[in-house]
């Protein structure tokens, strides 16, 4: 999935050998690679995207699992969330081929809009399969699939009788029972200053995932605009708002992944009053004249009372 993973754990009785627990991580994360990535020419989403076909196109369970969750996600939002926006990505130099030297111009914008929606792809999950509406639709799973990949790793160290871990995917996290002793996994987010990092809080997390978002990694500035790789796929240009992360706290990573990304579309209100309506904990930060602001769902400051108390402190 061109990015890297991290596995913590404490072994169980029987789960002492750490090379073959390696290898069955290796594996399944190969598989995940062989069905879901766009940098390789022979996974099922590569494949699919090379098809000209409108029928349907068999996949794996998994694949259509992911497909059917990032549709969900779509509905939802309406759109906030298309695993389908790869084409304007690629048009605003976030893509493969690397940055552009000037902003597209709106004729551009706007033929490139006519290759994607998300209700221009159909998805069933039995038999597992993907139909395109359009020829020419394309989709990367790249904002879902490192979440379902934490979940699939996590899943696996439960069934090896493993029962204390932590799994990290492209910045994904799962979490399952404990550090030590009683004490839940300790998991730092980052404060989102442009070219630097820095610590901007800490969630204790036990048998719960976290995915963070933010628009300070992949951006550029042009006439002293800022750009981030965050689409808009209602407008096919990268959001502007003044959020400049979203981390969500989720049953499971691949949720919290697709989410974190709806957020940073939706920006701080609308993503708040979606994230309210469907009982998501999320915790925003943006930017302000003041240096950077954090807010939060009514979920988040359940679970974490603490944290919230600290963040209306000013601490």
């Amino acid at each position: 999935m061109g990015t890297t993973y991290c596995v913590r754990y404490r072994p169980s009785v029987g789960c002492e050998d750490q090379h073959a627990i390696h290898q069955f991580i290796e594996e399944e994360l190969k598989q995940i690679d062989l069905q879901m990535s766009t940098y390789r020419e022979d996974s099922e989403v590569s494949r699919f995207n090379s098809s000209q076909s409108t029928e349907l196109y068999p996949v794996s369970f998994e694949t259509a699992f992911v497909v059917d969750l990032a549709q969900e996600i779509a509905e939802i939002s309406d759109g906030a969330f298309d695993v389908t926006v790869g084409p304007i990505v690629d048009l605003w130099g976030f893509g493969p081929a690397g940055r552009r030297h000037s902003i597209p111009s709106d004729d551009e914008i706007q033929s490139v809009k006519r290759l994607v929606g998300y209700k221009n792809l159909i998805v069933q999950l039995s038999p597992p399969s993907l139909r395109k509406l359009i020829p020419t639709l394309r989709i990367d799973l790249s904002a879902i699939a490192p979440g379902f990949g934490a979940d699939r790793v996590s899943d696996l160290l439960k069934s090896l009788g493993i029962q204390d871990s932590f799994v990290e995917i492209g910045g994904e996290i799962v979490t399952r029972g404990h550090r030590s002793g009683s004490d839940p996994w300790q998991i730092g987010i980052e404060s989102p200053e442009d070219f630097k990092r820095s610590l901007k809080t800490v969630l204790a997390l036990s048998d719960a995932a976290l995915a963070t978002s933010g628009d300070y990694r992949n951006f550029f500035l042009d006439s002293g605009s800022r750009f981030s790789h965050t689409i808009d796929p209602k407008t096919a240009r990268p959001a502007i708002h003044s959020l400049a992360s979203a981390s969500v706290v989720a049953s499971n990573a691949a949720l919290a992944d697709a989410i974190a990304t709806c957020m940073m579309v939706l920006g701080k209100s609308d993503g708040l009053r979606l994230a309210e309506d469907n009982n998501w904990a999320v915790l925003l930060v943006q930017r302000s004249d003041n240096g950077f602001e954090s807010s939060y769902s009514k979920p988040f400051e359940k679970v974490f009372p603490e944290v919230c108390r600290k963040i209306k402190a000013g601490q």
